[in-house]
């Protein structure tokens, strides 16, 4: 059996969704109602899969759609998952840690240099994303802050995390990151990084075992505005330097993350570093085994500085 699990909006109501072969299914009555009830004590890359066999055979399913393309005829596609964290790890790829440098050489910046060390060294650059409230899901507005001038997209894989801190699944996301506030300092990073609206993940998940090789996928980025492709970038994920065992022991070292944690391993997809997001673009991440994560672009109301200064 082959397949991927989601969540979708009918009315009010909230179903778990399962997509086999094109045909979509929700669980029957009695089923677990958030894909997150679905993750809970599954370890194992073969977990998920094995526990989406049961709930067919315990609960049953019932058929939604035979046609996938369908799917928002039917309801809103929700996040796959509402994650209890988000986090992230950077400068995994050689190809973004020297476009990274050579950007902040051209700026004079006094961290020049800094993204190669991280990329060389041996501890990865983990650093938390946010929670379920900042990230939003397909079809979903992404924001740019209203102190940022230069908001980048970043296309990744995302592992979904079990009950031992390693991918029970993978899905898609959009790392969104101010490079302009990054680039100021690296002390900026949390800013840079985390605010309502800062990430999305979906469209849907696809259990570990189901993916034959994490090391051999194409991952894809385009930016449209008015309607037509201003960006374009693709990587693979053969180029990533650190394995995903690796990644997962820096994370949860000392450091006990839930199940159902989403993690974010890093763009392969560099943008052009005089690239700026603005509004009412659209940034289309796929990969050929998940789907298409597809989001709007809107920035953030100016909030008005409303302290004193000492």
């Amino acid at each position: 059996m082959s397949f991927k699990i989601g969540q979708l909006k009918i009315g009010n109501d909230i179903a778990v969704i399962i997509i086999e072969n094109n045909q979509v299914y929700k669980i029957n009555k009695g089923g677990p109602q958030r894909t997150l009830d679905i993750l809970r004590d599954c370890v194992g890359p073969n977990a998920l899969s094995e526990k989406i066999r049961d709930i067919k055979k315990n609960f049953g399913f019932s058929l939604l759609t035979s046609e996938i393309k369908d799917l928002d005829k039917l309801g809103i596609i929700e996040k796959p998952l509402y994650p209890p964290e988000v986090w992230a790890v950077g400068v995994t790829y050689k190809r973004q840690a020297l476009e990274h440098d050579k950007d902040l050489e051209k700026r004079k910046s006094d961290s020049k240099g800094i993204y190669s060390y991280v990329y060389s060294s041996e501890r990865a650059e983990v650093f938390f994303k946010g929670f379920n409230r900042t990230c939003v899901g397909n079809l979903s507005s992404l924001f740019l802050r209203s102190d940022s001038k230069q908001t980048m997209p970043e296309a990744e894989m995302v592992l979904v995390l079990g009950e031992d801190g390693l991918p029970i699944g993978y899905t898609l996301g959009n790392d969104l990151t101010a490079w302009d506030i990054e680039t100021e300092s690296p002390l900026f990073l949390n800013q840079a990084k985390i605010w309502d609206g800062s990430s999305s993940i979906g469209p849907f998940i696809i259990p570990a075992d189901q993916i034959v090789d994490p090391y051999l996928c194409m991952l894809r980025c385009v930016v449209k505005r008015d309607g037509k492709e201003i960006i374009k970038s693709s990587g693979e994920t053969s180029q990533l330097k650190r394995s995903i065992e690796e990644l997962c022991y820096f994370l949860k070292l000392h450091n006990k993350v839930p199940c159902g944690t989403i993690f974010f391993t890093g763009t392969c997809c560099v943008i052009p570093h005089d690239f700026a997001l603005e509004d009412n673009d659209e940034v289309i991440v796929s990969m050929s085994q998940i789907g298409e994560l597809r989001n709007n672009i809107l920035r953030h109301k100016v909030v008005d500085k409303n302290y004193n200064r000492r």
